[in-house]
């Protein structure tokens, strides 16, 4: 997920949100043990590249995306 014009505030509250996803819905909980997902600020992923530390995985801390 992309997240446009976002402060790094704003960052953590979507990743907060996006991780109560799984315990609401049993059908993103079981796409999220197959698949994995993460949010990044947009002028993060243009100034320093989808491979920095700019991915905030659903579960973990900041790593590139090849991390999530």
């Amino acid at each position: 997920m992309g997240l446009a014009g976002t402060a790094a505030a704003g960052v953590r509250s979507a990743v907060a949100d996006l991780r109560l996803a799984p315990e609401e819905n049993p059908v993103v909980a079981e796409m999220l043990a197959a698949v994995p997902a993460g949010a990044a600020r947009i002028e993060d992923l243009v100034q320093r590249g989808p491979s920095a530390p700019v991915w905030h995985p659903l579960g973990g801390r900041a790593c590139g995306w090849t991390e999530l």
